[in-house]
């Protein structure tokens, strides 16, 4: 497999970009499978080469957003691509806008289609937001985190919890603007907890006001307790009893 750079977005291209954007929303819309626009803005330093290295890759491009199947498989594309660049890099806009226009501008279009009007060039793609949400919120960062937050090396299915939360982002998104999710086994605990009781109790439990709520008990749990110090086991005994408790309130479970 061939190697290749890592690049940042330039300054300039990004500010053009942040200043224009009903002007650079049309161009995603008019140009859904090359992003030839952008490297006009300021030719020769759209990009900037930087002396990081990585396996070179070709994204696969989904039939839209509902196409799961292809979203893991490009999520943990990502990750097994990206995860041993340094925290800084993978935090960084500059260079996840390369990704976004240069290695994953198809996948981003139909991933999140762009429309007139709409926000999601400003919100999804130029990390608008403030805090843990911008680098969540992005349209293909947030892919490679939400693999990077659940990977279990000491699985037999080490991806198991990846999927788990793309098939069904809210399983995990409560939890994602919060520090909880930088203590791994605290966040594994919970996704098990969760998947456990939707193995026992069927599709029926599945459902985001169920997540909602045990996100707010978390946050309770975190007021009077030491959160990183509780085990894997810890958090997935109490998650588990909170969900059937849920359950119970809302009778989908009997006595």
């Amino acid at each position: 497999m061939s190697r290749t750079h890592i690049y940042y977005m330039g300054d300039t291209t990004l500010e053009a970009l942040r200043s224009n954007m009903k002007w650079a929303t049309q161009q995603l819309i008019e140009n859904p499978t090359s992003s030839h626009w952008v490297e006009e803005i300021d030719p020769g330093h759209t990009y900037i080469e930087k002396r990081y290295y990585i396996d070179d890759f070709k994204l696969k491009i989904p039939e839209g957003p509902e196409d799961k199947k292809t979203d893991i498989e490009n999520s943990i594309l990502l990750y097994e691509t990206l995860h041993q660049l340094p925290p800084y890099v993978l935090s960084d806009e500059h260079f996840w806008n390369w990704i976004n226009f240069t290695k994953g501008y198809e996948t981003a279009i139909q991933l999140m289609p762009v429309t007139e009007g709409s926000s999601i060039f400003k919100d999804h793609w130029l990390f608008t937001q403030s805090g843990r949400r911008a680098i969540l919120f992005g349209v293909l960062s947030r892919c490679y985190y939400r693999v990077a937050m659940t990977v279990d090396p000491k699985a037999a299915d080490k991806y198991e919890l990846s999927r788990f939360v793309i098939e069904n982002p809210n399983r995990v998104r409560n939890y994602t603007w919060r520090s909880i999710s930088n203590y791994k086994e605290f966040l594994r605990g919970i996704l098990k907890a969760e998947r456990d009781i939707i193995k026992e109790y069927g599709q029926e439990a599945d459902d985001t006001k169920y997540y909602l709520e045990l996100a707010k008990m978390v946050s309770q749990l975190g007021s009077v307790k030491l959160l990183d110090a509780m085990t894997e086991e810890g958090i997935y005994n109490f998650i588990h009893e909170k969900f059937e408790l849920l359950l119970f309130d809302n009778r989908l479970i009997s006595e």
